[in-house]
């Protein structure tokens, strides 16, 4: 734990020494917030039929959306970026040297960037909520336990990605492509229930697909644990095969990138 906490650190104070950008960083929240509102507003009659069963209000729907997406985005990119960082400032070789066990240096690694997703995602529900959006803080133990399943699903791609920078010194587009699919396919602007039924099938691979749902149930229709049971299920057992298949491909990438002594190359 220490050691996930010295990184983070490291992240905090370099961010800190920029205040002036997380001050924007916050502000543009805002600025972001406040046409999305009346986007809502003017849609609302035609969407609410469609997400009735997620709250029915359009602009409580959108706040959430957006805010576990900022999540997920973090959850996905923040490791391969840290990597390729490692990679090209030569510090990942003497990091991953360290006594220190490699969960805990990935982990560490990306704490400061899930850590500021998750102060911007709060702050946007805050403001969502000053805005007008009906919030049931009843909720928030099962949205708590979606939102963790689903980092972790998007954590395990994170660590895929990281391979693929171990190995290839790229991502190319991936990254991008996959958080594309996902906000298309799981639902953050509008229900899966509109989605043209010959690609919705793809959309039940997709973790935010369960993630979301289950959050908005929670938070804005005030449904309990054995309602969404079903897709707590499911998301947690997509999440755990997520997540061990992106450890696998990166352990055997890092042995790979060692067995080279690529590790310190750019």
């Amino acid at each position: 734990m220490r050691e996930i906490l010295a990184l983070m650190r490291v992240g905090w104070q370099a961010a800190l020494s920029y205040r002036l950008n997380l001050v924007f960083s916050l502000l543009g929240l805002g600025l972001t917030l406040v046409p999305v509102y009346f986007v809502a507003q003017a849609l609302q009659p035609i969407a609410a039929a469609s997400i009735s069963a997620e709250g029915g209000q359009y602009f409580g729907f959108l706040a959430v959306g957006l805010a576990v997406f900022f999540l997920v985005s973090s959850a996905l990119l923040a490791l391969p970026n840290a990597l390729s960082g490692g990679i090209g400032s030569g510090t990942l070789e003497a990091l991953l040297s360290t006594p220190a066990p490699l969960p805990t240096v990935l982990i560490g690694l990306v704490g400061f960037d899930l850590t500021w997703a998750a102060l911007r995602a709060a702050c946007m529900l805050v403001a969502a909520s000053l805005l007008g959006a009906h919030l049931v803080a009843t909720g928030v133990p099962i949205a708590a336990t979606a939102l963790l399943l689903t980092l972790i699903g998007y954590f395990g791609l994170g660590l895929a990605l990281a391979a693929m920078i171990l190995v290839f010194r790229t991502i190319g587009p991936l990254g991008s492509g996959l958080l594309a699919a996902s906000a298309l396919l799981g639902g953050v602007y509008y229900s899966t229930t509109v989605i043209p039924s010959w690609i919705r099938t793809l959309s039940v691979a997709v973790p935010l697909t369960y993630g979301l749902r289950i959050m908005r149930q929670a938070l804005l229709a005030s449904m309990d644990s054995a309602a969404v049971a079903g897709d707590l299920a499911v998301l947690a057992s997509i999440s755990a095969a997520l997540l061990l298949g992106g450890w696998l491909l990166f352990a055997a990438a890092l042995r790979h990138a060692r067995g080279e002594g690529s590790l310190g190359q750019y």
